[in-house]
């Protein structure tokens, strides 16, 4: 508990210096890594991160309405980089439903309509149910020379009991671990606006992340990165190894770590796909609570 209390701290420090953008990173005389806004007096060896809070964008789909003239239309706009499956409830369709697939970063016309729109309500998730998934074998998202440890697996009781978590996996490392892409994809999204963490349930949907749609149609979430970390942006595309962002504890977290997971829509359902790594030799592995996972390359 006192580590805890000591980690909070520290991250509290962290955060709070984000307004003037520099944060000092130390080792001390006992090995602990320690984060400041205060550069040292002595003389150690010192590596300044520059952090400053991206500009908050709403990562959702939207459906509305607007007006050209006498001409009322329903629209709906997908803000991601890959397919959404909407989902449409409203008298103005003949069985009161309507589903489809919206393009990546597209805005379409539903309806339109001399009258007004009535009332409706709609759903959404992302990707095609219709994709199917190929076998892969994903290379580690840390860029590191150390072994790290994964401290939550597949059912993990603490926060994996859930379909869209629950082949996730949380591997524990220090702030500021460089983070690279598991697997070949585009960029869906990227959220990098929130500095804290905490278990509460106002927690639950805070955290910074960075998503990647592979050619399969699933996509990897690069979950509780460093406030002001992102390395890349919605339409980006990268391949194995490309620096996504810096590990922290953004949103419903204990600690740093990295939370990883591959997702798919199976009909306005997202669910976790059970996956395996490839450890330093290249063989493939299931990821459990208690392995460590070595790096896939050192950040020059």
């Amino acid at each position: 508990m006192k580590l805890l209390h000591v980690y909070l701290f520290l991250l509290a420090t962290l955060f709070s210096a984000t307004a003037t953008s520099a944060v000092y990173k130390y080792k001390d005389d006992r090995g602990n890594w320690i984060f400041t806004d205060k550069k040292p007096s002595t003389e150690v060896e010192t590596e300044k991160l520059q952090f400053s809070p991206a500009t908050k964008k709403t990562n959702k789909l939207v459906v509305y309405t607007d007006q050209q003239e006498s001409t009322h239309r329903l629209m709906v706009k997908n803000p991601f980089y890959a397919p959404v499956q909407v989902g449409i409830q409203s008298e103005i369709y003949e069985r009161g439903f309507h589903s489809l697939i919206v393009p990546a970063a597209t805005t379409l016309v539903l309806h339109e309509s001399k009258r007004q729109i009535p009332k409706f309500r709609f759903s959404w998730a992302i990707g095609s149910p219709k994709a199917k998934q190929t076998p892969y074998v994903y290379q580690s998202p840390i860029i590191s020379r150390k072994d790290h440890r994964i401290t939550q697996s597949f059912n993990g009781k603490f926060s994996h009991a859930q379909a869209p978590n629950r082949y996730a996996v949380d591997i524990a490392m220090p702030i500021g671990t460089y983070l690279g892409a598991s697997r070949p994809g585009t960029v869906i999204a990227v959220k990098d606006d929130f500095p804290m963490s905490g278990t509460t349930q106002h927690f639950l949907d805070k955290g910074n992340y960075v998503s990647v749609l592979h050619d399969d149609g699933t996509y990897a979430v690069y979950a509780h990165i460093l406030l002001g970390s992102a390395k890349v942006k919605p339409g980006d595309t990268v391949e194995v190894g490309d620096t996504l962002a810096r590990s922290g504890s953004s949103g419903f977290s204990t600690g740093p770590h990295l939370h990883f997971v591959i997702r798919k829509n199976t009909g306005f359902k997202l669910k976790s796909i059970p996956f395996k790594f490839a450890d330093n030799n290249g063989k493939a592995f299931t990821p459990k609570t208690g392995k460590n996972i070595g790096g896939i390359r050192v950040q020059n």
